[in-house]
């Protein structure tokens, strides 16, 4: 495993701070099961010959975030018309943006025990690659063509596929959330605030990983999102509205 990180930090007096994050990393194993892989060598005498990044490993990922507390409000008249700068001051607009690569695809085949020269068959068996054919399809990555099959062929009877483990990636994913926030009441120790939040405020498609065995139909075609629930992160666009009452 081996890593970088840098970030920077700025606060202004003005009332805006913000921040930026970005990691590179490279996890690399040969296979493992549990811990979210499942990893079979397709040889088993040979440990070395999987030896390729981790099913975890996410080469970059980049994160920066933003808080600004309006300059409303100290007891100030709101654009001089008299209107009270309790309903327009303190209010504070923050957001968050992330972004990060694709996670490794291992491009498996379907193939009978009797084809395999030891005999275990697996679900982790690989193909052949096509010399000078390229793995990306010829009219570009979508997430109906993400891989190329012509790039694949079966191995022959008795002979292991030349493929190596995880040649491949995956799409990446970037959001951009935001909220609002202001503090409607404050009497000694009670305090009630109002909050605004907004994920995945520009609803970017967040696409899952593709099919991978080349022996399926529908090889190569991304048919899931990376979260189809109703929250958390790489959900499909979501507003929510809150009062917190803190004393």
């Amino acid at each position: 495993f081996a890593g970088l990180s840098a970030t920077l930090n700025r606060q202004f007096s003005s009332g805006l701070l913000f921040g930026v994050n970005y990691l590179w990393s490279h996890s690399a194993n040969d296979g493992s099961t549990g811990g979210g892989e499942q990893d079979y060598p397709q040889n088993v005498a040979c440990r070395i010959c999987e030896r390729a990044s981790s099913d975890q490993d996410i080469r970059s990922s980049f994160t920066a975030n933003t808080v600004y507390q309006l300059p409303f409000g100290h007891g100030r008249a709101y654009l001089n018309h008299g209107i009270s700068s309790q309903i327009f001051g303190g209010w504070q607009l923050s957001g968050i943006a992330i972004a990060r690569t694709g996670l490794p695809l291992n491009v498996t085949i379907s193939r009978s025990a009797a084809s395999i020269p030891d005999g275990n068959s697996t679900s982790l068996q690989r193909p052949n690659l096509v010399p000078g054919v390229s793995l990306t399809p010829p009219q570009g990555r979508s997430p109906q063509h993400w891989i190329n099959p012509a790039a694949f062929t079966t191995p022959a009877s008795g002979t292991f596929g030349n493929a190596p483990r995880n040649l491949l990636r995956g799409p990446g994913a970037w959001q951009i959330d935001t909220s609002v926030e202001k503090e409607l009441l404050s009497v000694d120790r009670f305090a009630l605030k109002f909050r605004g939040d907004g994920f995945n405020v520009l609803n970017h498609a967040e696409y899952g990983l593709p099919a991978t065995n080349v022996s399926a139909v529908n090889f190569g075609q991304i048919t899931t999102q990376v979260n189809p629930g109703a929250t958390g992160t790489a959900t499909q666009r979501v507003f929510q509205v809150s009062l917190r009452l803190t004393y």
